[in-house]
C-alpha cells in the first residue's frame, strides 16, 4: 500500500515531480499545466525502469485537481491499481 502521509505537499509538487514505487508498480506526481488549469498527474509503469526510461505506451496517466485532498485521491488512485495486482 502507497502511504505518503509527511512525505507529499502542494508546495513539493509545485517544485518538482515525485516518485516512488510499490513493489513492481512505479509512480511518478508532478504539477500538469492544462489549457484550463493546473492538475496533478499520477502515472504508473510496472517496473524495472525509472520514468525517462519507460516507452510512454507503457505508462498510465489521470489528471486530479491541483488540491491536497486531489493528492489523496491520486494517492487511492494507484493504491486500487495495485490492489488489482494482487
Amino acid at each position: 500500500m502507497i502511504d505518503l502521509k509527511g512525505m507529499i505537499s502542494i508546495n513539493l509538487l509545485k517544485k518538482e515531480a515525485f516518485t516512488g514505487s510499490e513493489g513492481k508498480l512505479r509512480f511518478r506526481l508532478h504539477k500538469e499545466k492544462t489549457e484550463e488549469k493546473d492538475v496533478i498527474r499520477a502515472s504508473y509503469w510496472m517496473g524495472p525502469y525509472c520514468w525517462e526510461m519507460t516507452e510512454e505506451d507503457e505508462k498510465t496517466s489521470r489528471d486530479f485537481e491541483f488540491t491536497t485532498d486531489g493528492i489523496w485521491e491520486a494517492v487511492n488512485w494507484l493504491n486500487n491499481i495495485v490492489g488489482q495486482m494482487d
